[in-house]
């Protein structure tokens, strides 16, 4: 068949090329972001979270990827999805270096026009976590999830794990130094995501101090807390 043949083939290859903003689809972008809006800190504010989803949908495909390479025994292929992870971490933790420019009085002003609202309330955050293998079902309770988001949940808990994968995958007789490879770019990843909870937590600290944080968290120090958590125990050293 030939471009003619089609009817409408023609009509294709009159048609310009994608510019720039269209591909990145920039008009919906910028409009959801809300980045006309008065408050420049608010802005700052809202956009660097929103930032941080985005970058939490982008790790919970890689993840998928690793966790389904390392089950059909495929090291190679789960090195090259967890591969960017640890600089995705090292991405999320410049966005709180941006937080931290902003004035007290602000950041606590803002703080209040948001009330219950939280990051602690990120759903695709925990979905990380389930995914990775850290799995904790009192999360499913946490103030402000809907009934859609502890589905979501509920399934990253009853799916497969990529610490089940690894696991299975460090048992199933693969070469020794591939099993290696693995072990060390999960701890790397591992040790980024513990990075980036401690800077969370001192951020906390310089606006909070020791002061409750919302959606029912204990503030900075339940980001202590958790920056001693661990994605992947079995990657590390064992005692």
């Amino acid at each position: 068949m030939t471009v003619n043949d089609t009817g409408n083939g023609a009509d294709l290859l009159d048609q310009p090329p994608l510019t720039y903003g269209q591909i990145l689809r920039l008009d919906q972008l910028l409009q959801v972001a809300r980045v006309d809006e008065d408050d420049v800190d608010r802005t700052l504010f809202l956009a660097t979270h929103q930032s941080c989803e985005i970058w939490f949908a982008i790790m919970l495909r890689h993840l998928e990827e690793a966790g389904r390479a390392l089950r059909d025994g495929d090291g190679e292929a789960a090195l090259r999805r967890i591969a960017p992870l640890p600089t995705a971490m090292r991405v999320l933790s410049d966005q709180f270096d941006a937080l931290a420019t902003m004035a007290p009085e602000a950041f606590g002003r803002i703080r209040v026009e948001l009330g219950d609202t939280s990051g602690f309330q990120s759903v695709q955050w925990r979905e990380v976590e389930f995914l990775c293998g850290l799995r904790d079902e009192r999360l499913l309770r946490t103030h402000g999830f809907t009934d859609a988001d502890r589905a979501r949940l509920r399934a990253r808990l009853e799916g497969p794990s990529v610490a089940d994968a690894f696991d299975a995958f460090r048992a199933g007789g693969r070469p020794p130094a591939l099993v290696e490879r693995v072990r060390a770019a999960l701890l790397t990843f591992d040790e980024s995501a513990a990075l980036w909870r401690a800077r969370h937590a001192a951020l906390a600290e310089r606006f909070l101090g020791g002061a409750p944080g919302t959606a029912g968290s204990e503030g900075a120090n339940y980001l202590w807390g958790a920056a001693r958590r661990r994605l992947f125990p079995a990657a590390w050293p064992q005692d």
